[in-house]
């Protein structure tokens, strides 16, 4: 599915600046349900329920969102090494995320056409705000971590 490959070199990309790893910033939130899962959930005032494909792009345009919010928030040593934690279970999760298309019936050409109209120019703005933290962090040398780097090495990895 194209558009799940450009979601996860989005989210790659996004990442790759762990060559020059980007900084850490807010904690991932805490709670028993999975990042993807709340992101899946639809409220009863929202529209019908999405179909499992276009649920599950949108859960990872989230994913993308937590990962920039984490990157946007390390300004110094301490917010930077507070990011490795969130990132880590950043990765495990965009894995777990990734994988879920396995399971998934493909898509007919004109649906895949109408999602990657509605979801790339958002997927490519989030790529392109994620770049731009991890430059800002890679050109703070990682404000002196060095778990920073590591976690986004992994992250990089896991979405590849």
């Amino acid at each position: 599915m194209k558009l799940m490959r450009f979601t996860l070199c989005a989210a790659s990309a996004a990442v790759a600046v762990a060559d020059t790893p980007p900084p850490p910033i807010i904690s991932l939130p805490e709670s028993s349900q999975p990042v993807q899962e709340r992101a899946m959930a639809t409220p009863q005032t929202q529209e019908p329920k999405l179909d499992a494909g276009e649920a599950r792009i949108r859960a990872g345009i989230v994913l993308q969102g937590i990962l920039h919010d984490t990157l946007a928030g390390v300004k110094d040593k301490e917010s930077a090494e507070t990011a490795t934690g969130a990132i880590m279970r950043l990765s495990r999760e965009m894995q777990e995320w990734a994988q879920g298309f396995a399971a998934l019936p493909p898509l007919d050409d004109e649906t895949r056409a109408l999602y990657e109209d509605k979801y790339l120019p958002v997927i490519r703005q989030m790529n392109n705000r994620i770049k731009a933290q991890g430059e800002r962090i890679a050109a703070a040398e990682f404000y002196g971590s060095q778990n920073l780097p590591a976690a986004l090495v992994r992250l990089v990895q896991a979405m590849q």
